[in-house]
């Protein structure tokens, strides 16, 4: 019989996504990520016990996946600076198409489907200018049908407020795909949280950090059914500054709450917040940081922090269907279920021969 890393491997070499699905079955409680192995990208889809139910190469590493909301579609977006984003069918594994910026133009690893499903919006560099865009494009045509500001640098991760309205993390960092680790305005970062109506390319709103954390980059966000958006940053500044990483805004208010945590937990976020994620409640915010090697959780309604789960290179976050609780993923190929109010984190599988990339979503179709 071979065992679970036998299988993976084997898995990996056969190519053959239906294969994988008729193999193992089970498709309840779906979650699709991206991964590497061996120097090899790929996008996959696992079930609620861990198991790989397909999965498909990819030309380089992804870094978040976005769901389609009424079909069976899950795309996979290039890591920063990205120039694809492959759309596979989620039941069976199978590749859909492919879609590349703009010219002058790249992807930074996050999208968004409008809440009909017929428009598909990403953010974008436009290096030769740093100038941060919002397109909408048609789905599945792919044809751009508006452009607009970001309102800022750097246009990382954005979510929904509401049906016309997306919130962006302009996370400040102006770069250029030659040299893409080489912050081009480190002196000059002026991040911001911008509402931004996505059918007109109105400002509704902005919200910035006061000047003296000018370097604290926002990169990823989630947002409640309360319209509550909570912010995970990642400071550009030096190691020992003592800068709020983690904080709430809203629509109505033009500063932000930052959350308050034990300065011992602060420090060993080590200036850097992953992925951020409500529960199904709402009521509870997990943020990673893989390279503190734990996650964190506030309760939202009085902003208390809670604790932590510690796990090696931890990032990938979604909520179970359960409230209280969260799927992990890390970059050790450990896949977690995590229990916050009864203090438990359990291990559901490990395959140690893959590296779960960022970001994680749960399958609800």
């Amino acid at each position: 019989m071979l065992s679970r890393r036998q299988f993976l491997a084997a898995g990996l070499a056969l190519g053959s996504a239906p294969l994988w699905a008729n193999l193992i079955g089970s498709r309840e409680g779906m979650y699709v990520s991206a991964f590497s192995s061996d120097g090899n990208h790929f996008a996959a889809g696992f079930n609620d016990v861990g198991n790989i139910l397909w999965h498909i190469q990819l030309p380089e590493r992804a870094h978040a996946p976005v769901l389609h909301p009424t079909q069976a579609v899950a795309g996979f977006v290039a890591r920063r600076p990205g120039f694809y984003m492959d759309f596979v069918n989620v039941r069976t594994g199978d590749f859909l198409q492919r879609i590349t910026p703009t010219q002058d133009h790249h992807f930074y690893g996050h999208a968004l489907f409008s809440h009909d499903g017929d428009f598909l919006i990403t953010q974008e560099n436009h290096f030769p200018t740093g100038e941060g865009k919002i397109f909408v494009r048609r789905w599945p045509s792919a044809e751009v049908v508006a452009e607009y500001s970001s309102g800022g640098i750097g246009p990382h991760e954005a979510v929904f407020l509401n049906s016309s309205t997306i919130v962006i993390a302009n996370g400040g960092l102006r770069t250029h795909p030659d040299n893409d680790r080489d912050i081009l305005n480190l002196d000059t970062m002026a991040p911001n949280l911008t509402y931004l109506n996505w059918q007109t390319g109105e400002i509704l709103q902005q919200v910035k950090h006061a000047d003296k954390w000018h370097q604290l980059s926002i990169r990823h966000l989630d947002v409640n059914q309360h319209g509550e958006v909570v912010i995970g940053c990642q400071h550009q500044g030096e190691a020992w500054e003592q800068v709020p990483l983690v904080a709430v805004s809203r629509i109505d208010a033009t500063d932000f709450r930052y959350l308050d945590m034990p300065e011992p937990i602060r420090a060993r976020f080590k200036q850097y917040c992953g992925s951020v994620c409500f529960d199904k409640s709402g009521e509870l915010v997990a943020i990673s940081t893989p390279r503190g090697g734990f996650v964190a959780y506030w309760r939202i309604s009085d902003h208390q922090f809670i604790g932590v789960d510690n796990c090696r290179d931890v990032c990938g976050l979604s909520p179970s269907n359960e409230s209280g609780s969260f799927i992990l993923t890390s970059g050790t190929g450990k896949v977690l279920n995590t229990l916050v109010y009864e203090n438990h984190i359990e291990l559901i599988t490990q395959h140690a021969s893959i590296r779960w990339d960022n970001h994680l979503r749960r399958v609800t179709i």
